[in-house]
């Protein structure tokens, strides 16, 4: 008998009843003259039997190992039922009828036998005076009415046993089909996890990148990915609306589309292909917005970026100043307009630039200067790996109802570098 699983199941939920309108019976029949105890010592006996079922109850609820306990239970429960109606007017007992509740109980557990053990407590019941007080016994016409009380209860603890036998099949059905799921989702969350960038190998030598993401659920619609182009490399970090599995597909097919234009110098020319395969992938539908910060860096520290309404960027300086990389652009997937502009701008050693998603902001109260307070940690240790950490260490001890994503680039000396070089403005061009 495996433990129990639902309230339901739960041995002193199921006693509670029994005992509670047993007692009532007890109480019933000091306070009430028409309620006979035809004999004090069965009174009592059957009170302190139904303590005892009650007492199994709690400890079989407690200690799991104890749930082998029920049938005692159970079989404790008809002994008291049978001193009970003895003690309180035997064949003429009003209180015959709580029998009904164990049988219930007995019938509802697993295996046809219960349906066997349940008509013995009730012919238990039924035939305790004959052998409890065989001189006051009910007259022997009283059998053929309890026969039937037998049979009557025996039909219920049949039908009782079907039922819970047909819904306890549909329980496992379900637990079945859900178990299918959840190794679904699992084995979907490692394919995502497999997909986002674990080495900077082969990017080069002039820039060092870490990056994080850690999904509110088992599969998330954020991303980031990092990944060497012609002239450098590229960076992104994308938030599909939403969380789950649908999310982690548009996040995919987003990241491919974004990779597939790994040979495209504009970066706002990646976001139009992105955008392109979400309409192509939705038409019918209702898709998603993504928001998306898409940059490319090239060996000699040259910056062009491109923002479709994500706007948790920043650049911060070598000397310690914070630059935003605002854009009024919207997301993708939105179907308003199929155009972002590419701004333009440089990294000098030293610098970083850091992306990270709006899961960061719960990180810090949803506050609107979460990246001074990002800032404030990448001052603290400007190594991107350390940025990441700490930002991970952050997302486990602050409760946060959405994916939590960053990824951090730090431009590099080159070796032959011998002059400080000022930062160069940024530019804002718009892609045709």
């Amino acid at each position: 008998m495996s433990r129990p699983t639902s309230v339901i199941d739960n041995p002193l939920v199921r006693q509670t009843p029994i005992t509670g309108l047993l007692a009532l019976g007890a109480l019933l029949s000091l306070v009430l003259p028409s309620l006979e105890i035809s004999h004090a010592g069965l009174f009592l006996a059957s009170l302190v039997a139904i303590g005892v079922a009650t007492l199994l109850a709690a400890i079989s609820l407690w200690f799991p190992r104890a749930v082998a306990l029920i049938p005692i239970l159970l079989a404790v429960d008809f002994v008291s039922l049978a001193l009970f109606r003895t003690g309180t007017g035997s064949g003429a007992s009003v209180f015959t009828s709580l029998v009904v509740l164990p049988v219930v109980w007995w019938a509802s557990l697993d295996g046809r036998r219960t349906i066997v053990y349940s008509v013995l407590g009730v012919t238990l019941v039924i035939l305790a005076p004959y052998v409890l007080l065989p001189d006051n016994a009910p007259r022997a016409s009283e059998l053929v009415r309890l026969g039937i009380t037998v049979v009557v209860f025996g039909t219920v603890a049949v039908i009782v046993q079907e039922l819970s036998r047909r819904a306890r099949r549909s329980v496992r059905s379900a637990q079945a089909r859900e178990d299918k799921v959840l190794e679904e989702i699992s084995r979907a969350a490692d394919v995502q996890r497999s997909l986002l960038p674990t080495s900077s190998d082969g990017l080069g030598d002039f820039v060092t990148v870490a990056g994080t993401c850690l999904p509110a659920k088992s599969v998330g619609g954020d991303f980031f990915d990092w990944y060497r182009t012609e002239n450098g490399i590229a960076v992104g970090l994308g938030d599909v609306m939403g969380k789950g599995v649908g999310a982690g597909l548009i996040a995919a097919a987003v990241r491919a589309t974004i990779r597939s234009a790994r040979t495209v110098d504009d970066a706002s020319e990646a976001l139009r292909r992105a955008s392109d395969g979400l309409a192509a992938e939705g038409a019918g539908t209702d898709v998603t917005f993504t928001t998306l910060f898409h940059a490319r860096i090239d060996d000699d520290g040259s910056l062009q970026w491109a923002d479709a309404g994500h706007g948790l960027s920043f650049i911060l300086r070598a000397a310690g100043g914070v630059e935003r990389l605002r854009s009024v652009d919207l997301p993708l997937g939105m179907g308003l307009r199929d155009e972002w502009a590419t701004t333009t701008g440089t990294l000098e050693p030293g610098d970083l630039l850091i992306s990270f998603s709006d899961g960061v902001l719960d990180l810090f109260g949803g506050r609107d200067d979460a990246v001074d307070s990002v800032a404030e940690l990448a001052r603290a240790d400007r190594a991107p790996a350390a940025i990441v950490a700490a930002l991970a260490e952050r997302a486990a001890e602050v409760p946060h109802d959405d994916d939590v994503t960053v990824i951090a680039i730090r431009r590099e000396a080159a070796v032959t570098e011998v002059t400080e070089v000022t930062a160069a403005p940024l530019s804002r061009s718009r892609a045709v």
